[in-house]
């Protein structure tokens, strides 16, 4: 019978090892788990122990000879398949110079014992020195009193870890909250009241009883307590209801107020309604477009804006106006005598008005400034000053009655006018008569 064979009927060698003679060091650990480019794939542990990825390979100081050839290959579960190589066919790196020697033995020194680990320390101590002296906090922690801080010679009790005045002023601690806690749960837990309704005894038998953690003791009231709690409780709803009620009231009188307005602004024969589109939302924001009407719908001004600037694309997605569309149309000078013929002397109501004001006074700052006037914001501020400009969003939403906790006040509604000035100021006449309706909007 061949060595191999001996060898095999003993147990020692394993099944894939072809022949006993073989060096150990050579024969796999175990199957394949797979093929790749009919390379051999191996489990951990399972590969000949001889072969080296090629961070192995650097650790020993060697690498890759030039098209050296991958021998098989090491399965990992986070990396996926490592390539594994002779070392016999690997060359030889350049050695090392004293240099670089001295500071990677530096770089690995233990900063506690000054031995050289395997790993790199960059200053710092090794795991040994580290739980050595993890391993001496904790016997002084255990010599340390965790109540004064004394540190003695033995340790202290592993049950209270303090020494025997600590311990006595603890346990003087928990008696204390222990009576305190007595005294709580068997008396009444009425306003000042030190009338006494459970016994001692009831308390204990109920903190014994094995549902004492998920049922907390029910205090008990004394009579009189009790009484004067379901008074107080009573006359406590009863001013909460009287509150609801006022503020119901106040509601409704808010609702009619603003129907009256609504109404009242409706038969204003001089009531017109203005709204612009403008390049922005910023402080500088030109018209492109602006629309006044009358209270009945006749349209006084309806007009492109040329603003003399590009009108950015994002502007121009919300309300559909281009530079091409305002082109021929003409400036805000050239449209603001006929403006002013529609403003003057009537009433106007804006949807947000004070951003269309301070639009409208950008706008006049600036015809006055290429008008020569010296004080262009004075004289806009002069023009706005002589006009009824009056907003009607803000008195919609608070007849709408849509209240944020967030803000403390009634939710802004939207239009719906389509973001076209001609369609905005239609949209505020119907608003207006929806105020103006005999149903009023939500009062609760």
């Amino acid at each position: 019978m061949s060595t191999a064979t001996t060898a095999r009927a003993a147990g020692t060698v394993p099944a894939s090892r072809e022949s006993a003679d073989e060096a150990p060091d050579r024969v796999p650990g175990g199957k394949p788990c797979g093929w790749t480019d009919g390379l051999p794939v191996y489990r951990w542990g399972q590969a000949p122990a001889y072969l080296r990825t090629q961070t192995q390979l650097g650790e020993d100081r060697l690498k890759l000879a030039d098209g050296q050839a991958v021998v098989a290959y090491i399965r990992t579960r986070k990396y996926g398949d490592f390539p594994l190589y002779d070392p016999a066919a690997a060359v030889k790196m350049r050695p090392l110079s004293s240099a670089v020697k001295r500071r990677m033995e530096a770089a690995r020194t233990c900063s506690e014992c000054g031995k050289v680990r395997k790993h790199v320390l960059n200053g710092r101590s090794c795991s040994q020195c580290w739980e050595k002296a993890q391993r001496a906090r904790q016997r002084e922690r255990a010599r340390t009193c965790w109540g004064c801080g004394t540190v003695r010679e033995r340790p202290y009790p592993v049950a209270h870890h303090r020494c025997q005045d600590c311990r006595r002023a603890q346990l003087a601690e928990e008696r204390a909250e222990k009576a305190e806690s007595l005294r709580w749960a068997i008396t009444c837990p009425g306003r000042d009241c030190s009338v006494q309704t459970a016994s001692k005894a009831e308390v204990r038998r109920w903190k014994a009883a094995a549902d004492a953690i998920y049922r907390p003791w029910s205090r008990r009231w004394c009579p009189p307590c009790e009484e004067r709690e379901a008074r107080e409780r009573a006359e406590a709803e009863e001013r909460a209801a009287a509150a609801r009620e006022a503020e119901r009231e106040a509601r409704r009188r808010r609702v009619l107020e603003l129907r009256e307005w609504a109404a009242a602004a409706l038969a204003d024969e001089d009531l017109v309604v203005l709204d612009t589109e403008t390049t922005g939302l910023d402080a500088e924001a030109c018209v492109v477009e602006i629309a006044v009407i009358s209270g009945a719908g006749d349209v006084l001004v309806d007009t492109l804006v040329n603003p003399g600037r590009p009108i950015p694309a994002g502007a121009s997605e919300i309300h559909g106006i281009t530079d091409e569309a305002v082109a021929g149309a003409p400036s805000f000078g050239q449209i603001l005598v006929g403006l002013t013929a529609a403003l003057d002397g009537r009433r106007c109501l804006i949807w947000n008005s004070p951003y269309d004001e301070g639009v409208l006074r950008w706008e006049l700052t600036r015809h006055y400034r290429a008008a020569g006037h010296e004080d262009p914001a004075a004289s806009a501020a002069a023009w706005l000053d002589g006009m009824t400009l009056e907003d009607a969003m803000v008195p919609y939403s608070d007849w709408y009655g849509d209240w944020n906790d967030y803000f403390g006040n009634y939710q802004w509604q939207p239009l719906g006018g389509g973001h076209r000035a001609l369609g905005d100021v239609r949209a505020v006449l119907d608003r207006l008569r929806e105020m103006a309706a005999p149903v009023a909007s939500s009062v609760d």
